[in-house]
């Protein structure tokens, strides 16, 4: 059997699996899943949210201007905030809070988006670290075609580039494999025939057996190994174009079935979304009728978030029943929104934030952290996850740190002087 028909039978295999209830995976099911055995959904919401609209039940806190109509709202172990235009958020809630670990009071240290964005993704400021997803996929690069696949959202690869790869808004990827990105040249160009296409395959495979031969030192065999590596990426690639539709779309309601899709076949340990998809857009930066703008977006938010939880809860594992049971969601945004209004009715930027986990390994229908006046974060015991006031300010490392323990990845090695909160981690 040839790769393709392997993965043109794993796909249908999965198809028949999901239609007929089964669990497909040689795991039992009561069976404890390892850290290395979790895939990660990362789900960035551009611009910066306003956490009191769902997350951050500010109500008697003072300094905090919470949204007209706005009230308390508990489910199971949460606290929330309820309004009556967002029924998909209550909806959401009613059916996963037990699987929800909220987190607020994460202290991002800047209200610059695009440093906002870096820290809270990579734990650094500074030019060329690598995200959380881009870490915790080379962990495990060798058994993933694309160990950190992008299909919205931002990305920083930093060293470990040969594991991400990034679909394209317009579906560049997609072209790429199949060779129609040769029809948008302003001048004609005929693509290789598949004979032509297997000599040059094959050239490339000598060239790069050959680079790994003259390796002289360990900098050589790195580089050389990193060449090997996603040259047989791309090749695996380029067979998976057999079996899914690598084009997404702007939309998260679009890269939501594309994302399960790919960790159903097992092309991708972590996959980035975005919402709202177009990453050029303002997004959730409300500066502005900060109550409509926000409030749509997370009735939008979480009605795309429930349509990933139900696929993954209908999609069989490759470890676990389902999807679900291995899959880690992270939920956020790069900054906050400060807790005033301003003249124009919006709320500018704010250096405290927060964030939602759901999946195994953590502690579920929880909420860690908090706010005291002037909306600024609680500080934490990590041991515990409980507040304590002689511990320790939540930080986006400290968060980066405990998704790594979740991923069997030590946070020393990439966050060092940051530790995890140990009291989230089942």
């Amino acid at each position: 059997m040839n790769r393709r028909q392997f993965l043109t039978t794993t796909a249908l295999t999965a198809v028949g699996g999901a239609s007929s209830g089964l669990w497909l995976p040689g795991r039992s099911m009561g069976a404890t899943l390892s850290g290395s055995e979790r895939n990660f959904v990362f789900v960035f919401n551009h611009g910066g949210w306003d956490p009191t609209r769902v997350l951050a039940p500010t109500f008697d806190v003072a300094g905090v201007e919470m949204e007209q109509a706005a009230e308390p709202w508990s489910v199971g172990g949460l606290e929330l905030v309820d309004h009556r235009d967002r029924p998909s958020t209550r909806d959401f809630f009613e059916a996963w809070h037990d699987r929800c670990l909220i987190i607020n009071g994460i202290l991002v240290g800047s209200i610059a988006h695009n440093v906002c964005i870096q820290r809270v993704l990579t734990g650094s400021g500074s030019e060329g670290s690598s995200d959380w997803p881009a870490i915790i996929a080379a962990a495990m690069a060798q058994d993933f075609t694309l160990p950190h696949l992008v299909l919205g959202g931002p990305s920083f690869p930093g060293p470990l580039g040969e594991v991400v790869a990034r679909a394209g808004q317009e579906g560049q990827l997609a072209s790429l494999l199949t060779g129609e990105i040769l029809d948008g040249s302003d001048h004609p160009v005929v693509g290789p025939s598949p004979p032509s296409e297997g000599i040059v395959d094959r050239y490339l495979a000598r060239r790069t057996a050959a680079r790994s031969e003259a390796a002289s030192n360990a900098t050589d065999q790195r580089l050389a190994g990193s060449i090997d590596a996603s040259f047989q990426r791309a090749m695996a690639l380029k067979d998976f174009r057999y079996v899914m539709d690598l084009t997404g779309g702007d939309e998260l309601s679009l890269q939501i079935p594309l994302a399960v899709e790919a960790l159903t076949l097992g092309m991708a340990r972590c996959i980035t979304l975005g919402h709202p998809g177009d990453f050029s857009s303002a997004g959730w930066d409300t500066h502005g009728d900060n109550d409509e703008g926000q409030s749509g977006l997370w009735e939008s938010l979480f009605d795309n978030l429930g349509q990933l939880m139900r696929l993954l809860d209908n999609t069989p594992g490759r470890y676990a029943p389902t999807l679900a049971d291995e899959t880690v969601v992270v939920v956020l945004s790069e900054m906050g929104r400060s807790p005033y209004v301003n003249s124009n009715a919006g709320k500018d930027h704010w250096p405290y934030t927060s964030a939602m986990l759901l999946g195994p390994g953590i502690t579920g229908d929880r909420m860690v952290g908090g706010w005291r006046d002037g909306f600024k974060g609680e500080a934490v015991d990590l041991a515990s996850g409980e507040l304590d006031p002689s511990g320790t300010t939540l930080t986006a490392e400290a968060v980066g740190a405990t998704l790594l323990a979740l991923a069997d990845v030590d946070p020393g090695d990439h966050v060092p002087g940051y530790a995890p909160v140990e009291g989230v981690l089942l």
